[in-house]
This record gives structure tokens, C-alpha cells and sequence, in this order.
């Protein structure tokens, strides 16, 4: 981020909805959804780009084409004493995290993982005490996504 503040008017909030949702749209499509000219809506964009609105772009990719077919909630708590930032580090190494992070509650960090199978989040939550210095861990399959 350049420190620049930005504070964002309803085309631009229209602009970055429309980029959350379809991140390859066009300059062309992009501007007949705001209605403004291409030219004006890449200045917008470039804008929030430079100002760190807009922090980049990614493809969202179905897990259970990896053959991660379990998405699980683990909720984790670390032992007193324990590091977090090396805890931190550990994490960030594990393919099976889409999600890290640090809470409030009797958690200490909530992570969404995509594993293959009851099996893959056995290995998971297993490397996370054995290896990760993980004092304690609650997880919860999740059964459907909700579209928000």
C-alpha cells in the first residue's frame, strides 16, 4: 500500500463488486456494467491498485479437482509459551490451508482446510499436534457452502 487514503465512491464499490465476482471481466464489459467510459474505469481501478484496494487477482479453484473433497473448520489452541509467529510460518507451508486466522475466544487461530478425505484431515489435525506444537484442536466438516 502507498499510505495514499482512499475513500471510495459508489462506482468504485460497484467496480471492485464486479472484480470480486469476475476478476477477468473486460475493461469494455466492465464499464458498460458502471456505465462510464473504459478509459474512466481503468483509471479507477489503476487508482485503487495503487492505493492497495485492490491487492491483486486469482484464480478460485474447486478444491475437489485437487481431490480435496473434506473442507473442515479447525479451530486451534497453541500451549502458553507457545511461538505463533514460527506457529504461523508451520502453517503456511500445509497445501491443505485456504484459510489462517488469528482470533479471539478460546481459540487462538481458526483455519479452513481442503482435504482429501476423512483420512486427509486425520493426517492434518495429527501433523498439527505432533509437528506444529498444537496443544488443542476442534473441527467441524463443513457440509454446504452459503453463497453470500
Amino acid at each position: 500500500m502507498t499510505g495514499e487514503s482512499l475513500v471510495l465512491d459508489t462506482i468504485d464499490r460497484r467496480i471492485v463488486g464486479h472484480l470480486r465476482a469476475e476478476g477477468r471481466i473486460s475493461w469494455r464489459e466492465l464499464a458498460d456494467r458502471v456505465h462510464l467510459a473504459p478509459s474512466s474505469v481503468a483509471d479507477r481501478v489503476r487508482r485503487m491498485e495503487a492505493a492497495g484496494v485492490i491487492q491483486g487477482y486469482a484464480a478460485r479453484i474447486d478444491p475437489a479437482a485437487l481431490g480435496r473433497n473434506v473442507r473442515a473448520v479447525v479451530d486451534v489452541g497453541l500451549p502458553p509459551g507457545a511461538d505463533p509467529a514460527a506457529f504461523e510460518a508451520r502453517l503456511a507451508e500445509r497445501e491443505e490451508v485456504a484459510l489462517a486466522m488469528y482470533v479471539t475466544g478460546p481459540a487462538d487461530y481458526t483455519i479452513i482446510v481442503d482435504c482429501e478425505g476423512a483420512e486427509g484431515l486425520d493426517s492434518f489435525i495429527r501433523w498439527l499436534k505432533a509437528d506444529a506444537g498444537v496443544a488443542r484442536t476442534e473441527s467441524k466438516f463443513v457440509l454446504r457452502p452459503i453463497p453470500v
